[in-house]
């Protein structure tokens, strides 16, 4: 039976330090910490505490050496494409999914999960990759193509410049920002295989030193496990009201129902109009509107920056207060500059813009509005 203890030394007889990975379906998990930083020491070490483990990896990128494309397609012409465009490699290895890899020496590629949206392929040029003959899903891993003896020639990537421009957070600050990209990422990972897999990319790119594996796996989970309970409210828009709102207003639904729809429809930086025309949007009575958008001003949640004239309405900006997070981005509401009213307004009587989109800045004269 092939083991990590039987393989670990020839494997750092060719300058790699191994480490212990648990294969479960699609998930690899390495067994030990620190995995990414293991020397040739810690390596031995951990074949001696875990001599009967079935899969073992190594560390990918300037550690090592070693790059690796993958090609996460059992299609012998996907790596074919592959290595036509990036240049043929001496060592090529078929996972225990029955998937394709070619290796080559490192040449400051970081992760990249499909360069090209169009092809199967990732860039592996951080994070860890499972050594044939670790015992796969489906076989063991196993070289088809050269030797570890070929580890000294291999040469690097042709043809590939794909540059990451992500902040590199040091400690102090990994596991917050971690999570947080992961809360952002939910939503377009099609499960938690695929958001892990994010996690790892960033981890690998963005953190300095990268976060322990097991450290990132719980990370990934917690995002994942709060996106399935509906609590993610990243990237979502909508309105953020504090405690104190909520029982101060609790007696006045209505107010209260404005403050949201306005926070929701408006960045804290924004300018924006409460115009008559949203009583219709809203169900409202015009008295209803005007005596909650009074309310609202009185109480200081928004000021008004320029009075209304006929055909404009008055346009207002928020107060300087903390509303936190999850507070809504603009929706793309027009935003008028805050600048004095057109002269064709000028010198009217004061009132509310009747323009049923919500407020949108009527100019003109009364009869060309009149006629349209």
């Amino acid at each position: 039976m092939t083991c990590f203890a039987e393989w670990q030394p020839i494997y750092a007889a060719h300058g790699l330090a191994t480490f212990p990975v648990r294969i479960e379906g699609s998930d690899k998990k390495p067994m030990a910490k620190n995995y990414l930083r293991a020397g040739r020491p810690y390596s031995d070490w951990l074949a001696r505490q875990f001599p009967n483990a079935n899969a073992f990896g190594f560390a990918l990128g300037s550690r090592t050496k070693i790059t690796v494309l993958d090609c996460d397609s059992n299609d012998d012409r996907v790596l074919a494409d592959a290595m036509a465009r990036h240049g043929k490699s001496p060592l090529i290895v078929r996972s225990g999914s029955g998937n394709y890899q070619a290796w080559y020496r490192h040449n400051g590629e970081r992760r990249h999960i499909r360069p090209d949206p169009r092809l199967p392929v990732d860039i592996l040029g951080g994070g860890f990759v499972v050594a044939p003959p670790s015992r796969g899903t489906k076989s063991r891993y196993q070289i088809i193509v050269g030797t570890l003896d070929d580890l000294d020639r291999l040469p690097s990537l042709q043809n590939f410049v794909a540059e990451s421009k992500a902040e590199v957070v040091s400690m102090g600050r990994r596991n917050t920002v971690l999570w947080e990209h992961c809360m952002r990422q939910c939503r377009s990972c099609d499960d938690f295989t695929a958001l892990l897999d994010v996690a790892e990319t960033f981890n690998s790119q963005s953190l300095d030193p990268p976060l322990d594996a097991h450290e990132v796996a719980k990370t990934a989970r917690s995002a994942w496990e709060r996106t399935e309970r509906g609590e993610n409210r990243f990237g979502q828009i909508g309105a953020f009201l504090t405690v104190e709102e909520t029982e101060e207003m609790a007696s006045d639904p209505h107010l209260l129902t404005l403050l949201a729809w306005l926070r929701a429809q408006n960045a804290p930086s924004a300018k924006f109009l409460v115009a008559d025309g949203l009583a219709q949007k809203l169900g409202w009575s015009l008295p209803q509107l005007r005596r909650c958008r009074k309310a609202l001003q009185e109480r200081g949640k928004y000021e008004m920056i320029r009075p209304p004239v006929r055909g404009c309405a008055a346009l207002y900006r928020w107060t300087q207060q903390r509303f936190g997070n999850g507070l809504s981005k603009s929706v793309g509401h027009a935003m008028v500059p805050e600048a004095p009213s057109p002269k064709s307004c000028r010198g009217s009587v004061i009132e509310d813009s009747l323009s049923k989109s919500i407020g949108h800045c009527q100019t003109g004269s009364a009869a060309a509005r009149r006629a349209a």
